[in-house]
């Protein structure tokens, strides 16, 4: 994919999202739509969280930033702090909490709106680290932008029960792994991956040897099996989930689907036949602009109000609040 059409996508998705208003102390949220929240405000200096993810035995969310890279914790009472803070981390997007080996897994890209964007990895980096979550030492670094030519943007990543990690690329029609012996490799490709501007985006590792994968422009859902990265059948849904981002396995049936590009929306999915097909529940607003991801906490769900809009938006005014909106 050319520079100019992943700069004219970033462009076009900026102006299907609304632009929000601030955020203001905690609990309760308010949109200028009327919308509201219940969940945590918390303020970073124009970060735009994008990935999120729930630590259990620290009690503490860690959240990526596409505009700084950093990786910081947000308390339940909305403090945030920085955590990690590495060179590498040139824009962090997808988190992927490994509890079992500590180990948190971040998705590298870069959209060119990172304050460590340079022509050597704007719309061309796909990488993954790990981090010691009690320590943020890093235990892990992947370049995966050489394993296939294009355009690329590490997305989003998932863990399976073994340790092995998928990625996403959103500009390069594959999926790699890094399995649990530290060998990255191009696990899938396919041309039902391609399209124009941003394609596959969340994914999960169901625990029946199987992920789950979205395309963000077709609103598709793929079922792929962990043995063999060649059988890749597509969901079959009611309907199409566009602006499919960040994706959350409730449990083996129920599978929660962020949306954005100007649907602004929390969608779950349910399935019955171990996901050949599912159906689509009533989708729920969020409170603000462009949610990406979700975590799970107890029973309940937080979804990042990323606010990526106003980032990618040039003109458009920054902003240093956001939201994880509790449902």
């Amino acid at each position: 994919m050319s520079h100019f059409k992943t700069s004219q996508l970033v462009r076009s998705l900026t102006l299907a999202a609304l632009l929000a208003a601030p955020l203001f102390g905690a609990g309760q949220a308010h949109a200028t739509d009327g919308v509201s929240a219940q969940g945590i405000t918390f303020t970073a200096e124009q970060a735009y969280p994008e990935g999120i993810a729930w630590h259990p035995a620290q009690k503490v969310f860690f959240v990526s930033s596409v505009h700084k890279g950093t990786i910081g914790k947000v308390s339940p009472q909305g403090v945030y702090t920085p955590f990690i803070q590495d060179a590498q981390l040139v824009a962090s997007a997808g988190l992927a909490l490994d509890a079992k080996r500590n180990l948190l897994w971040v998705a590298i890209g870069d959209l060119g709106a990172s304050t460590r964007s340079s022509p050597a990895t704007a719309y061309k980096l796909a990488a993954v680290a790990a981090y010691d979550a009690t320590t943020g030492q890093r235990r892990a670094y992947h370049d995966l932008s050489g394993l296939v030519e294009g355009g690329h943007f590490a997305n989003d990543l998932a863990v399976d029960a073994a340790g092995n990690v998928y990625i996403t690329d959103s500009f390069s029609p594959v999926i790699y792994r890094v399995d649990a012996k530290g060998q990255a490799s191009v696990f899938a490709q396919s041309d039902l991956f391609k399209g124009e501007g941003f394609n596959l985006n969340g994914i999960v590792a169901h625990p029946d040897g199987y992920l789950l994968v979205n395309k963000y422009n077709s609103g598709e859902i793929f079922r792929i099996s962990t043995r063999n990265g060649a059988d890749i059948q597509r969901v079959n849904l009611p309907e199409a989930v566009k602006g499919a981002d960040g994706m959350l396995m409730r449990d083996t049936t129920h599978l929660v689907v962020v949306q954005n590009a100007g649907n602004d929306q929390v969608t779950e999915l349910v399935s019955t036949d171990g996901w050949k097909s599912a159906t689509l529940q009533p989708a729920r607003k969020t409170a603000f602009s462009f949610p990406t991801t979700a975590t799970q906490v107890g029973q309940d769900i937080y979804v990042m109000n990323s606010r990526l809009d106003t980032l990618l938006a040039k003109d458009a005014p920054k902003v240093s609040e956001y939201l994880l909106q509790k449902y």
